[in-house]
C-alpha cells in the first residue's frame, strides 16, 4: 500500500466513537448508538448528515439503512462465504464493483480487497495497542490507537468501508462477547447513549 491515508478512532469501541484523519484532525465519521424500543447504531459524517444506520436483532440479521435507501438485512448486503474461506465477506459499491473484507474471525484483523487483486489490500485494519517504553526506569507506556489505513483505491469508496468495516466489527465483537448481555457488549447505559469516554470489557479492540 502507497500513499497512504490513515483515520484514527478516538475510543476502542465500533459502536461508539468518533473518527478522524491522522493529519489534520478533521472529523470525518461520528458513531453513536441509542437504546430504546429498539438498539441502533448511526454513522454521520462531519458535517452531522447521516449516512448509515443500523437496528440491532438478536436473532435474524440487522437490518441497515445506506443514506436514503430502503432497509435491508445486513446480510443481503454482506455476503458471508461458506466456502472455502469461512473468514471473508463480499459487498458491492454503487456501480457494482464487487470488494472483499478477510479477517472475519476470531483473533483476525480485516483487510478490504478489490475483486481479483488477492495481494494488494485497499484499507486495512491496525487495532489498538499499548507500546510500552523499557529506557527508562519506571518504564512508560502510551496507547497507540486503532485506526484503518488505506490507499487511494481505498479513499475512493471510503464511506463504503467504513461503515462495512463498523457493521463487521461490531458483529465480530457480539459473537466473541456473547457471554455478555446486549448492554455489556457495547457499553451501553441505562436509557441511552453510550458515553464516548466509557471503554468497557468486551467492546475494545480485541
Amino acid at each position: 500500500m502507497s500513499d497512504l491515508y490513515e483515520l484514527i478512532f478516538e475510543t476502542d469501541n465500533p459502536c461508539n466513537t468518533v473518527i478522524f484523519e491522522t493529519d489534520t484532525g478533521k472529523v470525518l465519521y461520528q458513531v453513536a448508538t441509542e437504546q430504546g424500543k429498539e438498539t441502533v447504531t448511526r454513522v454521520k459524517n462531519g458535517g452531522g448528515e447521516t449516512l448509515a444506520s443500523w437496528v440491532w436483532k438478536d436473532v435474524r440479521s440487522d437490518v441497515i439503512t445506506l443514506g436514503n435507501g430502503t432497509p435491508v438485512p445486513v446480510s443481503a448486503w454482506l455476503n458471508k462465504s461458506l466456502v472455502p474461506f469461512k473468514d471473508t465477506v463480499t459487498f458491492q459499491d454503487a456501480r457494482g464493483q464487487k470488494f472483499k473484507w478477510k479477517g472475519n474471525g476470531p483473533g483476525l484483523s480485516f483487510e478490504l480487497y478489490a475483486e481479483g487483486n488477492k495481494t494488494e489490500p485497499l484499507v486495512r485494519f491496525h487495532k489498538s495497542r499499548t507500546m510500552w517504553d523499557h529506557t527508562v526506569q519506571p518504564p512508560t507506556s502510551r496507547t497507540e490507537p486503532a485506526r484503518l489505513v488505506m490507499d487511494s483505491r481505498g479513499i475512493a469508496i471510503q464511506d463504503m468501508a467504513v461503515i462495512s468495516f463498523l457493521v463487521l466489527e461490531k458483529s465480530r465483537r457480539t459473537r466473541e462477547s456473547s457471554t455478555l448481555n446486549r448492554a455489556d457488549a457495547v457499553g451501553l447505559t441505562p436509557g441511552g447513549l453510550i458515553p464516548s469516554q466509557v471503554v468497557i470489557r468486551g467492546i475494545g479492540w480485541a
